[in-house]
């Protein structure tokens, strides 16, 4: 199906045009077959009313994209994807976690810049500066295609959208309002982390979810961080601007509730260049823009406050925002164990910044400090694809999961628990001290006593002078775990995919060099194969 596109001559700003683009892009965008694991439904007259821009090149549905691999680094990505259209070469720059957090996941967002429909390169957050920046050059290398097609009149009517049998249930388009049941610490005090154990209630919501699935949850951001911003513009707060949806409401609700306050947008960079009253801020800007040179980790506050004479009025302000995004969680629990509840385990984000600000995790924070018990937060089930449990219970599994990592695993427990399955489970877990920061350990105790759990294996980093992680214990148990893995077991990582998911990948292929007398690059495709036959799961981040 194309994805329909707003048309130039449209009554939108770029901002908004850029934004709409980007919802059609993430609904009719097709991951294996369901964009962002959800179905939403548009009632045919409006998605028969769109014009449809140029399509990117895309194969067949069952296209192998071995590149989509959050474990790889962006130049083992690069390599991959030599030689194949321009959406796949920007697709291989991203980092490959379909987090939702840009509007989209990293196929459709590719090729709506391939398509010309989103002219916004830094929308990627997880892949930063290195991301938008391999973006920019693969555009431009491209010949300019995608901005060329946006300039381009769109021709053609979409085909409508497929009505959904379940249209008028909840889902990302239509959140549901859970209550809060629990948000309690994991960590004892004297712990250097904070991570909570959030317990929300489903009840009335109609919501099902496999474990595996992540729950969406829109957050509301700060509103010490949206005073700063509206003193930052010269604002009362009060200014009525437009939000998303087409709703008039105050500004300060606008930034409070619907737009993201994260790494500025190019289109903000131009905003702020053409109201800059100081022409050395405004060059400053320009040479910004044209370089990528945006200190990593700065956000909306720290441009306005380094640019100070720039001072765009409200409702422009606004228009050069992304949408506030959901933002997606590893569910912990299981309905066979827990019905109408939804368990998460959430790693709570404080750091300052590199210009010694104090800064926050926007929904982390939201569940710590502004989401009290028995008020609502909007969430959604977000379907995995592949990412569970064997279908066959007497299969056994590993699991590797350090840190909040743990979150699937403990529901994959549950879900085997309740359902009687025989097969062997083995957990590998690691933190930064057992005294503190051992998550779940009575629950993990009892099921190891009570055999259920037939190995757990424990990794505490600081706990000695040198450091142990998980992927140390695999080697260290790496015959027991080779002759799993010979009995078919499934083998599953959740967590850090930069270092923790890397490292874990080095150590699976160093066990089948030696255990299983490879070369490396027969252990590289003894791993990749176990991958193929979703031996081989992963949820990185």
């Amino acid at each position: 199906m194309n994805i329909p596109a707003i048309p130039t001559n449209a009554p939108f700003t770029d901002a908004q045009r850029s934004w709409l683009n980007g919802f059609f892009a993430g609904l009719f965008g097709q991951v294996n077959g369901n964009a962002n694991g959800l179905a939403v439904s548009m009632p045919a007259e409006v998605a028969g009313a769109s014009a449809a821009a140029p399509a990117a090149p895309v194969a067949d549905e069952n296209e192998e994209m071995p590149w989509h691999d959050p474990a790889l680094t962006i130049d083992e990505r690069m390599q991959m994807v030599v030689g194949k259209p321009l959406s796949r070469r920007l697709m291989g720059a991203m980092a490959q976690l379909d987090c939702g957090a840009c509007g989209y996941v990293c196929k459709t967002y590719s090729e709506a810049i391939a398509n010309g429909q989103e002219k916004d390169l830094t929308k990627c957050a997880p892949g930063g500066m290195e991301t938008s920046k391999k973006l920019k050059v693969l555009v431009a290398e491209g010949g300019g295609a995608a901005v060329k097609a946006a300039a381009a009149p769109a021709s053609g009517a979409a085909k409508p959208a497929t009505l959904n049998p379940a249209a008028g249930k909840y889902g990302r388009h239509n959140p549901f309002p859970a209550r809060l049941l629990e948000c309690n610490a994991l960590n004892k005090p004297g712990s250097m982390k904070d991570t909570r154990f959030v317990s929300l209630d489903l009840k009335g919501s109609g919501l099902s979810y496999k474990v595996g699935d992540a729950l969406g949850v829109f957050p509301e951001n700060d509103p010490d961080l949206v005073g700063w911003v509206l003193e930052a513009l010269d604002a009362s707060g009060a200014e009525e601007v437009i939000d998303p949806d087409g709703n008039r409401v105050s500004i300060y609700e606008a930034l409070l509730k619907s737009y993201s306050l994260g790494k500025p947008t190019d289109l903000m960079f131009e905003l702020l260049i053409n109201t800059a009253a100081d022409a050395e801020q405004a060059s400053q800007l320009k040479q910004m823009l044209a370089d990528d040179s945006l200190p990593e980790g700065d956000d909306v506050l720290d441009l306005l406050r380094q640019f100070p004479s720039a001072k765009p009025e409200p409702y422009e302000f606004v228009t050069a925002l992304n949408p506030l995004q959901p933002r997606l969680y590893s569910i912990s629990s299981s309905l066979k164990a827990h019905p109408d509840q939804v368990h998460l385990t959430v790693g709570i984000v404080r750091f300052v910044n590199k210009r010694e600000r104090q800064c926050k995790g926007v929904c982390s924070t939201f569940f710590a400090d502004r989401v009290k018990p028995g008020l609502k937060v909007r969430c959604f089930v977000h379907e995995s694809h592949g990412f569970g449990v064997p279908a066959n219970p007497d299969v056994p599994i590993i699991m590797v999961g350090p840190g909040t990592g743990i979150a699937p695993f403990r529901a994959f427990l549950a879900e085997r628990r309740a359902t009687g399955a025989k097969g062997k489970n083995w957990l590998l877990f690691g933190d930064q001290q057992k005294q503190y920061d051992y998550l779940y350990e009575q629950e993990l105790e009892q099921l190891r006593e009570e055999g259920f759990l037939t190995r757990l294996d424990l990794a505490f980093s600081r706990d000695q002078k040198e450091k142990i992680y998980v992927q140390n214990r695999m080697l260290e148990h790496a015959a027991e775990m080779w002759k799993w893995l010979q009995e078919g077991a499934h083998f599953y990582v959740c967590g850090d995919a930069k270092r923790m998911a890397t490292d874990v990948d080095n150590a699976l292929k160093r066990i089948a060099m030696e255990q299983g007398n490879m070369s490396a690059e027969q252990a590289k495709a003894f791993v990749m194969d176990l991958s193929k036959n979703k031996r081989y799961q992963r949820d990185v981040y």
